[in-house]
């Protein structure tokens, strides 16, 4: 309640600050705003509990309140009020500090895939992570999440926003924070998809996709979704999310279907999801879009993220499953 007063009460001022000027009034007093007196702290404290929106607005009311909201100290400060300790320590000084790698010869390891295309651009990427980026290769060569200010700046993109194009005029510490805001999505319909067409798997509109179209799967023996992020992803940790549903109260997805997310410069992950691991979604959720989280993957330096979908283990018929986007998610 008392958040919804503040925003109330900011929201009059912006009202009352975006009136124009009474030119039959001779007080020169009615011009002068009593907050412009509290210290920039305060009006910090007071930031905290307004949406982005309404901080911009905020930024466009006059030139003290553009002053405050423009600069390093003040996205610094709503970045750690928002995120953890961890979090907020690595995307505002870790992740600039360059890191002192030692050269090193990793042994080549397989990619750990039950289904493999030998030459496939998601099989080469997860050779190249599990064989310099697992935990022995990390170790060795001292490697770190990193990103030049400068390759961050002339790389980062937006779902949720434009991409300013003054953008060496912005503050670093705002165009982080809205990065990490951002969604960091792509739907499956942008995906390759192997079969699609009007029997296999089909591109369909659906009112509750979060991406407008779908991929439906009627019935298919050979399961394959590939693509990847429309973006480059920074350094960080990230969840992997999975968006999808069940066509009925049961679905057939024999043998083991994989989930795969690849980063090219960091750790993938392989998530392995049974046929009573869909049975027990189908049960749980009806005919109801729910989330799996497949786990995390970390990024050390910025990177393409490719996905995969695959189950050819077997060439038993399967149906009854509806794809509508994967989402990474920063975490501590």
């Amino acid at each position: 309640m008392a958040t919804e007063n503040i925003r109330k009460a900011f929201r009059s001022f912006l009202s009352w600050t975006s009136r124009p000027d009474d030119k039959n009034s001779t007080d020169d007093s009615s011009k002068i705003c009593w907050i412009f007196n509290l210290p920039s702290e305060i009006l910090q404290t007071i930031t905290d509990h307004l949406a982005v929106n309404d901080i911009i607005s905020l930024s466009q009311t006059c030139q003290t309140f553009y002053t405050l909201t423009n600069n390093d100290s003040f996205w610094i400060h709503r970045v750690r009020s928002q995120f953890s300790p961890s979090t907020a320590n690595l995307y505002i000084l870790d992740l600039f500090e360059k890191p002192g790698n030692i050269l090193t010869n990793d042994e080549t390891r397989s990619s750990g895939f039950e289904n493999i295309r030998v030459d496939g651009e998601l099989d080469l990427a997860a050779i190249n992570s599990v064989t310099h980026y697992n935990d022995e290769a990390i170790e060795k060569r001292h490697a770190k999440m990193y990103i030049s200010k400068e390759d961050f700046l002339t790389h980062v993109q937006y779902l949720n926003y434009r991409k300013p194009k003054n953008i060496l005029e912005i503050p670093l510490m705002k165009l982080m924070y809205f990065y990490l805001i951002d969604r960091k999505r792509t739907a499956a319909v942008n995906m390759s998809v192997i079969h699609r067409n009007d029997v296999y798997l089909i591109e369909n509109s659906d009112k509750d996709s979060l991406t407008g179209r779908i991929i439906q799967l009627q019935s298919v023996c050979w399961l394959e979704i590939t693509g990847r992020f429309d973006h480059d992803i920074m350094p960080g940790k990230y969840e992997a999310i999975w968006r999808m549903k069940c066509h009925a109260t049961y679905v057939n997805m024999w043998g083991e279907t994989e989930f795969s997310i690849v980063p090219s410069h960091g750790k993938m992950l392989i998530r392995k999801i049974s046929e009573n691991d869909f049975h027990h979604y189908a049960v749980e959720h009806g005919k109801n879009w729910f989330t799996v989280n497949m786990g995390e993957i970390i990024i050390y330096e910025r990177s393409t993220v490719l996905i995969g979908i695959r189950n050819w283990s077997n060439g038993n018929w399967k149906s009854g499953i509806s794809w509508d986007c994967i989402e990474l998610k920063v975490t501590p």
